[in-house]
């Protein structure tokens, strides 16, 4: 009888354990990388050493402006602001998951900036300038970019926008797929989203653990909405997108086994027309613009020019 109650007692203390620690690991915020020092060639990014750099050099060389807002929950959250000459319309960029636009955006600065785009581009809560201890895997993200664009719309209000996002900035920007939004938001780019917080972390723990990821995603759930105000099904593109008031341009690399391709392709058949799908055959995760340039930059052009009405 006690040996059953011990057991219990144990089996209990190591799921909550465990539901914590995949909560602590997969959301709390931790101290972010040295981006622009050499020791990152150290780490996994250094692939992305001169990328990082060509990033910082073209916020540089374009005078990129701080911009600041408070999200609903009482953040000072921080973007660039990178004005274009005569320009057509603004993209707003979301970067991913414990990254940052250095890293993200770096090899398509350049191709908006020539496009003639005004470029708004936040730290996503809890990561470089923002505020925040808690990542939300796109679910208070989301709202955090409504302000940005508001803000965008105080300052340029006959601009179209278009919403572009990489990761879990992808699925940021789709989870507003079916939102109200200004008349002149007129379509979404997301690159490798995941479809819900649930089914990434989900995804990744069992890449890691090889256990059923249920009952520790379970208690993680119940500490994300005692301590960070959101739960891990609050969101999903599948639903975002079936009712979705814009056009969304999906992207995906068939080799990501990060965000399993399966993903874009279960949100985007059921997302609402107009739609548009490219799949870069093998790309890893995030590099299908780096896989296969000039078809990235030719859909995303002729998208916007579409999505926009405008001739670029």
């Amino acid at each position: 009888m006690h040996f059953a109650l011990y057991l219990g007692v144990a089996i209990l203390l190591l799921l909550l354990f465990s539901g914590f620690y995949t909560f602590w690991a997969a959301c709390v915020r931790r101290k972010e990388l040295p981006w622009l020092d050499e020791s990152i060639k150290s780490t996994h990014y250094g692939k992305y050493y001169s990328i990082i750099h060509s990033s910082d050099a073209f916020l540089r060389e374009n005078n990129a402006q701080d911009a600041w807002i408070e999200s609903v929950d009482g953040l000072k959250l921080h973007a660039h602001w990178i004005p274009a000459e005569n320009p057509v319309g603004t993209v707003v960029l979301a970067h991913g998951y414990r990254s940052t636009k250095l890293v993200d955006f770096g090899a398509v600065y350049r191709i908006y900036h020539n496009l003639r785009m005004n470029i708004l581009v936040p730290d996503q809560r809890s990561h470089g300038q923002s505020e925040g201890k808690v990542i939300t895997f796109g679910v208070k993200e989301s709202r955090d970019m409504q302000g940005w664009i508001q803000w965008h719309n105080q300052h340029n209000p006959n601009l179209p926008v278009m919403l572009s996002g990489l990761s879990m900035g992808a699925s940021t920007m789709l989870y507003l797929a079916d939102k109200e939004l200004p008349d002149n938001v007129k379509g979404i780019i997301a690159d490798c989203g995941f479809t819900s917080p649930w089914n990434i972390i989900s995804s990744v723990f069992r890449n890691v653990t090889h256990l059923p990821a249920g009952p520790s995603l379970w208690i993680a759930d119940m500490f994300a909405r005692l301590f960070a105000g959101f739960h891990l099904r609050e969101e999903d593109t599948r639903r975002s997108l079936q009712n979705s008031r814009i056009p969304v341009l999906m992207v995906h690399g068939t080799g990501d086994t990060f965000v399993p391709c399966d993903m874009t392709r279960e949100a985007f058949a059921v997302c609402a027309e107009p739609k548009e799908l490219l799949l870069v055959e093998g790309a890893e995760h995030g590099v299908s613009f780096l896989a296969e340039p000039d078809r990235y930059v030719e859909t995303v052009k002729n998208f916007i020019c579409t999505a926009m009405g405008v001739c670029l």
